[in-house]
């Protein structure tokens, strides 16, 4: 069987994607407009999906059975599991309590239908135990699922990254995993950035620039103080059934983003019921109309379900007609899955913050030489997109070079583990940025010109560029090769950052580098210390202000040819 689209499309190709017909989402997403409802799709590569649940719940019961006994409650309740998986009567006659259930010829068809049955398997009682028993004391979910071995993947890393730049201020998720948690404590080290609400008192805290909303309850809450948050693990069917009306705080709370901001859904199959409940109470509440702009629904998926579907016709009532349904459901799909999805996205809102940056630093600059800056912009990101691939190890390595490009050009320093490895380009939405009145003269639109030119040069082959090395403190943000060979390349907001990159022992007065500086070359300082001579023949650090280059034109192929003069590449 071939994989799926959605799983094998490339980062390049998301990003084209995201260009083309899928542009109003991710414009929506830039300017903080979607509300991210997450499901256990996003962190199937790291717990127990589903199918892995059935059959830990197979086998820990029949584990459990005493043999000798004909009315022992462990059987009494395995039979109740293995009913719900419907077996034929072949089936049922190759089904030995006796044996562990890995040795019945169909365990895995079993366990596959009872994914969709899920929540009344896990509703099945053991006579004399609590009602969540099989959840809590069979599974041991909250142990499983708050595991501190587990490390973030990359969806989650990317949500991180997201929450950081300030387009993923909302997120809802029915997962009990603590992986956004830890992506957002990786990249953002204990900065106060993100706000978890578990218990409904728990929304009365004080918002952050991201809020993750786990309605279905938290493992690792549910560990820290049973009492309070062991009934709020929600997964049997009686609590999805009850939901809405056992939840009144949290339930209007949820219809209100529902009502109020455009939906895109990640590994969440909107199959239960009270989810399903949410969105046909916020249809009654106040509809979105189609076509929305921009678009009111977006699901992350290869195909849409059918519960995916029936949410579309409830939440769209009216204007589900037969003529518009293939239009209306071609509109919701986004046919990547999250991990290349959510990159692609980053990507795309890194750019797209840039390119603003560009137009805050030059606001008279004519439309033709902005329009070469930002396709500068884009060559760089395409390159950047045609070498990353959507796993852990390469994201975070990504998220860590942005964060060492970003500290140095603020601070002249490296990151550290205090603040995370992440630094953003800004913490506000697209929409946003033009009233941060601290933009303009923080150094920061000059680098996104820089970036530009940098860009422009790599589509016109002047240079190619090579990604910094992350455990050599002295390898700049990254390295340009030329026709006078490489260079390494930083850049300076301030004149503070310029001489910290001295002090800090980044650079060296006879390391080939470049320092692009935001505003005016500062003085010269004390020597920077000296390293092992490398080649010669040029002037070891090459120095280039921006607003220097600005001030003689701004006409870009000029400007193009200047900057290209004095980094001497």
């Amino acid at each position: 069987m071939t994989a799926p689209v959605a799983a094998t499309i490339t980062v390049r190709a998301t990003l084209a994607m995201l260009d083309g017909p899928k542009r109003e989402i991710a414009e929506g997403v830039t300017n903080d407009r979607y509300v991210f409802w997450l499901g256990s799709g996003i962190s199937r590569e790291r717990v127990p999906d589903l199918r892995d649940v059935a059959k830990e719940v197979l086998t820990r019961l029949q584990s459990r059975i005493e043999q000798a006994d004909p009315n022992c409650r462990f059987r009494k309740a395995l039979n109740a599991v293995v009913t719900l998986a419907t077996p034929s009567p072949d089936e049922w006659g190759r089904i030995d309590y006796a044996q562990q259930p890995d040795n019945w010829p169909d365990f895995d068809v079993l366990a596959a239908r009872l994914v969709n049955n899920y929540a009344r398997m896990l509703n099945v009682t053991v006579d004399g135990e609590e009602p969540d028993y099989i959840l809590w004391n069979v599974l041991d979910a909250a142990n499983v699922y708050a595991n501190p071995a587990i490390e973030p993947d990359a969806e989650h890393l990317c949500l991180a990254a997201l929450a950081l730049e300030g387009v993923a201020s909302e997120m809802p998720t029915a997962n009990w995993d603590c992986l956004i948690e830890r992506g957002v404590r990786l990249l953002a080290g204990a900065q106060p950035v993100l706000r978890v609400v578990v218990a409904p008192n728990d929304v009365r805290g004080n918002r952050l620039r991201a809020n993750l909303y786990k309605f279905h309850g938290c493992a690792q809450a549910a560990l820290d103080n049973e009492e309070q948050f062991r009934s709020l693990l929600v997964a049997r069917s009686n609590q999805i059934n009850g939901w809405v009306a056992q939840n009144p705080v949290m339930v209007p709370f949820l219809i209100s983003f529902i009502v109020t901001r455009p939906t895109l859904m990640l590994g969440l199959s909107a199959q239960d019921s009270n989810i399903q409940g949410l969105f046909a109470a916020a249809q009654a509440t106040m509809a979105w109309p189609w076509p929305s702009h921009p678009p009111a629904y977006a699901f992350s998926e290869n195909a849409l379900g059918a519960d995916q579907e029936g949410l579309l016709q409830n939440v769209y009532h009216h204007d589900y007609t037969p003529a518009n349904r293939p239009l209306m459901e071609a509109e919701a799909l986004v046919q990547a899955y999250a991990k290349p999805l959510l990159l692609s996205l980053f990507l795309y809102v890194v750019t797209a913050k840039l390119k603003v940056l560009v137009t805050i630093g030059m606001p008279d600059l004519a439309d033709a030489d902005r329009d070469k800056l930002h396709e500068g912009l884009e060559y760089a990101r395409n390159v950047i997109a045609d070498n990353v691939a959507p796993n852990a190890a390469i994201v975070t390595e990504l998220f860590g070079q942005c964060g060492r490009t970003m500290t140095m050009l603020r601070d002249g320093s490296l990151p550290n583990t205090t603040n995370g490895i992440y630094a953003p380009i800004t913490a506000e939405p697209l929409h946003r940025m033009p009233a941060d009145l601290t933009l303009a003269g923080g150094g920061v639109c000059q680098f996104a010109i820089a970036s530009g030119l940098i860009g422009l040069g790599l589509a016109r082959g002047l240079w190619t560029a090579a990604k910094a090395d992350v455990t050599d403190s002295s390898s700049g943000s990254m390295v340009l090769t030329g026709r006078s060979g490489p260079a390494k390349v930083y850049f300076a907001a301030n004149a503070h950052a310029a001489i910290r990159l001295g002090t800090n022992g980044l650079i060296a007065e006879n390391d080939d580098a470049v320092i692009v500086h935001s505003h005016e070359n500062p003085p010269p300082m004390p020597r920077y210390p000296r390293r092992a001579p490398g080649r010669t023949g040029l002037a070891s650090v090459r120095e280039v202000s921006i607003e220097s280059l600005l001030a003689d034109g701004t006409e870009v192929e000029d400007l193009l040819e200047r900057f290209r003069s004095k980094v001497a590449l």
